[in-house]
């Protein structure tokens, strides 16, 4: 057993080391490379830690251990079952797309995901405002609301009906602010919007867009590559908790 353990453990930890060569480096990857090392030292000292988790407050440690991993997969669970239940009419007034990381001015694969959904909804009703929101971060040289019209704008979508948001460096200013250019936009007349991100986070941007005063809401989801799949979950699953226990 304790041979398995280890090379599950090595092939996390490869994995991801892997995951930072070939995106940015953020908490998903390092919590996924995190993952990978804890798995790898229970793997090389599985007699040592079975002995010290067999009695007493290792064997406490050991179910409350395992206690938290069910519970995480749990939670990672209902975020995948909730992301697939998306409710667009193609009526609505706006869409608002969430902004994700870029590396320099080119649009990554997650965030390309996105706005390949906006362009797929813009055929169907091409009247509505189009937000693209998203400051610039780590390893990005212009905004991902640049970054995110320019590649609108170059798959035929109308740059009159795009409005950005270069300001918002989490998904809470990313809701606060589109809200804002959209209260302008339609002044006193109701307005329904659609949220547009990737699977795992839809859950946490339909939440937030409710708490940052949007009152008509759809969402409509876009894939994700296999091997984000594990970053992204264990970094949204945090980001749900926080949610939940402090906001």
């Amino acid at each position: 057993m304790s041979k398995v353990v280890t090379g599950i453990g090595v092939i996390f930890t490869l994995y991801g080391l892997g995951l930072n060569m070939i995106s940015n480096l953020n908490l998903g990857v390092l919590l996924t490379l995190a993952l990978g090392i804890f798995i790898l030292l229970i793997g090389l000292f599985w007699r040592k830690i079975g002995k010290l988790t067999s009695r007493g407050i290792g064997k406490i440690l050991r179910n409350a251990v395992i206690v938290l991993l069910c519970l995480e997969f749990a939670l990672v669970g209902f975020l995948a079952f909730y992301s697939q239940s998306d409710n667009v009419d193609y009526a609505e007034d706006a869409v608002v797309v969430l902004g994700a990381g870029i590396r320099g001015d080119r649009v990554m694969i997650p965030l390309k995901l996105r706005l390949e959904k906006a362009i797929e909804y813009h055929e169907k009703n091409p009247e509505a405002l189009i937000v693209v929101t998203g400051g610039q971060g780590f390893q990005e040289t212009v905004t991902e609301a640049y970054a995110m019209e320019k590649y609108l704008l170059e798959h035929g979508v109308e740059p009159s009906v795009i409005v950005k948001e270069e300001l918002a460096a989490s998904t809470n200013e990313n809701m606060r602010f589109s809200r804002e250019i959209l209260d302008e936009k339609f002044g006193t007349e109701e307005y329904e919007i659609v949220v547009i991100t990737n699977n795992f986070h839809i859950y946490r941007a339909v939440s937030i867009a409710k708490a940052e005063g949007f009152t008509e809401i759809s969402h409509l989801h876009a894939g994700l590559q296999w091997y984000n799949l594990v970053p992204c979950y264990l970094r949204e699953s945090l980001a749900v908790l926080k949610m939940w226990v402090f906001d």
